[in-house]
């Protein structure tokens, strides 16, 4: 009898680990479900997007056809905003890697029972992930607010916890694991649907992004969002001080792949405002 229940045991034990594995050859497409909870950062970037990326400013989906030959120059990771573009700066300065983006697809990936319509995945030079990162939408608070809950109770009590804003009620946790530090991120916002058959919608969303670094290249990543002025800048043919642009020398410029923990003035907190029981109730 112990015999047989050993081996049920065992039985039980492989099948648990096997039905966590990443599906074999999986590409990222509608109800692909890319698993982020068991990601290794040995994923093969290429052939996870061979279906669908995005490319450009302006996010199409990429088509052979259409588009011509896609290249690595187009997927070069570039943090963009007003100032970058005003003044034409290179961040990060210098070569770090790729950056491939997903179109809106539902599930194309998942974290616990939390299913994502995008994922953007960040490599180094040789195309080995070094992160990923993914959002999502709810119609309702109450639904968004118990899948967060499901994760904290899953990876238990966050390193950092922030109310980042209670513009939108920005709220940030954060867990610092073996191999990989995880983010979540939530807020709200408005969106209006269109449709030429049915009235025009509006209303409340709520978000939910996630982030899942490396450990071993948080430092590298953390410095890629760092841009050192030199004294002068030249920009639209004159030469401008980064102090009068009230720049500090060393500017961080943040975008989907920083953690809210390397935000000094987060860290530091001084007037208690980021703290995480300051957050307003949200509806």
């Amino acid at each position: 009898m112990s015999k047989i229940i050993y081996l049920f045991a065992i039985s039980i034990i492989f099948q648990s680990c096997t039905s966590h594995k990443q599906p074999a050859n999986i590409i990222l497409s509608t109800n692909s479900g890319f698993d982020l909870e068991i990601i290794n950062f040995r994923e093969n970037i290429p052939a996870l997007y061979s279906k669908h990326i995005l490319i450009g400013d302006g996010g199409s989906d990429y088509d052979s056809v259409q588009d011509g030959k896609l290249t690595d120059d187009t997927l070069k990771y570039k943090i963009q905003n007003t100032w970058i573009d005003a003044f034409n700066l290179k961040v990060p300065q210098k070569e770090f890697g790729y950056l491939y983006k997903s179109p809106q697809l539902d599930s194309v990936a998942k974290f616990d029972n939390v299913y994502f319509k995008s994922l953007y995945t960040l490599t180094d030079n040789t195309k080995k992930p070094i992160a990923y990162f993914a959002e999502t939408q709810y119609d309702t608070l109450t639904i968004r607010n118990k899948l967060v809950e499901q994760i904290k109770t899953k990876l238990g009590k966050p390193t950092y916890a922030y109310n980042i804003s209670n513009d939108y009620h920005q709220l940030s946790y954060e867990w610092v694991l073996a191999g990989r530090t995880i983010q979540i991120a939530t807020s709200f916002g408005w969106r209006m649907t269109l449709s030429s058959d049915k009235p025009n919608k509006s209303g409340k969303y709520y978000q939910l992004n996630i982030l899942i670094v490396n450990n071993q290249e948080k430092n590298k990543l953390s410095d890629a969002h760092v841009y050192e002025f030199a004294d002068k800048i030249l920009a639209h043919g004159k030469y401008y001080s980064y102090k009068d642009l009230q720049f500090d020398k060393k500017t961080v410029f943040k975008d989907d792949f920083y953690l809210n923990s390397w935000n000094e003035q987060i860290i530091k907190n001084e007037n208690g405002w980021y703290n995480i029981n300051t957050a307003e109730i949200e509806d």
